[in-house]
């Protein structure tokens, strides 16, 4: 075999172990403190905690369906400490996609 098949196999067995994991035992194998997702209010959650009298935030979302301000949250901290499977940056494909959007050599 191979030393690249060889390191595929290896990552395969290890992604079927942590997959058949509950949660409590794969943060049993956790090195460092982390942050659950569920602690992390969703903007719709941080604005009724600002005001309570925003008409925008007492209103049921129609349909059953989430509103954007369910789905999103914002985070000021280390995101490697987030508990999740992957953390990427998609700055690098949307900066050659649209350059028109960089500017400064930064991208927004």
């Amino acid at each position: 075999m191979y030393p690249s098949n060889k390191k595929k196999k290896v990552w395969r067995e290890e992604k079927e172990r942590l997959l058949k994991m509950t949660i409590e035992e794969r943060r049993k194998e956790y090195i460092r403190d982390y942050v659950p997702l569920n602690t992390i209010p969703s903007w719709k959650e941080e604005m009724k905690g600002k005001s309570q009298n925003d008409e925008e935030n007492t209103q049921e979302p129609s349909q059953g369906k989430k509103s954007l301000s369910e789905k999103v949250s914002l985070y000021r901290g280390d995101i490697t400490l987030l508990e999740v499977d992957a953390i990427v940056n998609a700055g690098e494909v949307r900066r050659h996609e649209y350059p028109s959007l960089c500017n400064f050599g930064g991208c927004i």
